[in-house]
């Protein structure tokens, strides 16, 4: 499985406009910061995390070649609003592409970008997108000829891939992050039940929330993220959705002396691999 980090940047991406700080000036490129989304490569799928509003430059910089599935953690802006953009993976298959997300989600998604999800869009140069709503574990189907699956070492047409959606706290709004196999994605994470810690036990890696330093109310903050961490004792831990409060050589050398744990700053465009 390959992860890759398409943007690992809070919601007005750093640097942000008008802004002179340390951070925001800094010559170090993992601290420029895309809106957090990512794509995950696995058994021959290529499945994305968000469609954030740096969605266009995130494919063009990323070279992503196919889109094969959409897993959407909420509707803010920040995670959504570049949804239009996908339609050139539509034009590429001539297929409509399948959106999986909560029943919180699918109504906020329709209520901005409904016009996608309408058969025969195609023609007309439009996205053309299928609604899925999930509450639990749920499969996405390989359309791979057996020829590709060879190719691509994944799986062959009718083959499926299970995903896990698991519900964390953002603030009072509940929304998802994702399991695949053993990995995990928990973005915009203030909060995890019980019922949801359980969900992610015998990890192999997890990318997660860790907004800044200080308090926040719906992100976590540092110490916050290393609670969560502590937790769920994955072997590896990757931060993501990171303020310009935070710049990364620090946070790389301050993780080193406040935690034993496997815990690494995230960056636009890392790649991720594991089992």
């Amino acid at each position: 499985m390959k992860i890759t980090l398409l943007g690992t940047g809070t919601s007005q991406g750093i640097p942000v406009p008008l802004c002179s700080c340390r951070v925001c000036r800094s010559g170090d490129r993992r601290d420029r910061r895309l809106r957090t989304s990512a794509v995950v490569e696995t058994d021959g799928l290529s499945l994305l995390i968000d469609t954030s509003i740096d969605f266009r430059e995130q494919m063009l910089r990323s070279n992503v070649q196919r889109i094969d599935a959409v897993l959407l953690t909420h509707h803010h802006f920040d995670h959504l609003f570049g949804l239009d953009d996908i339609r050139a993976f539509n034009q590429a298959t001539g297929k409509a592409i399948d959106i999986y997300t909560s029943p919180q989600c699918e109504p906020e998604v329709l209520s901005r970008f409904g016009y996608a999800f309408k058969e025969g869009n195609l023609k007309y140069g439009l996205p053309e997108l299928r609604m899925n709503i999930v509450k639990e574990a749920f499969e996405i189907t390989s359309t791979l000829t057996s020829a590709d699956g060879a190719a691509e070492g994944g799986m062959l047409r009718g083959q499926a891939l299970q995903v896990l959606p698991v519900e964390v706290g953002h603030g009072r709004l509940n929304i998802y992050g994702f399991r695949i196999k053993n990995f995990a994605y928990l973005t915009d994470c203030k909060t995890i039940s019980e019922a949801s810690y359980r969900l992610l036990e015998n990890l192999e890696v997890v990318v997660i929330d860790c907004l800044r330093y200080t308090e926040h109310p719906t992100h976590a903050n540092l110490a916050e993220t290393l609670a969560h961490i502590d937790r769920i004792k994955p072997k590896r831990a990757v931060l993501i959705h990171l303020s310009h409060e935070v710049m990364h050589a620090e946070l790389e050398a301050r993780l080193k002396t406040i935690t034993s744990a496997n815990v690494e700053v995230g960056y636009d465009q890392m790649q991720i691999i594991t089992d």
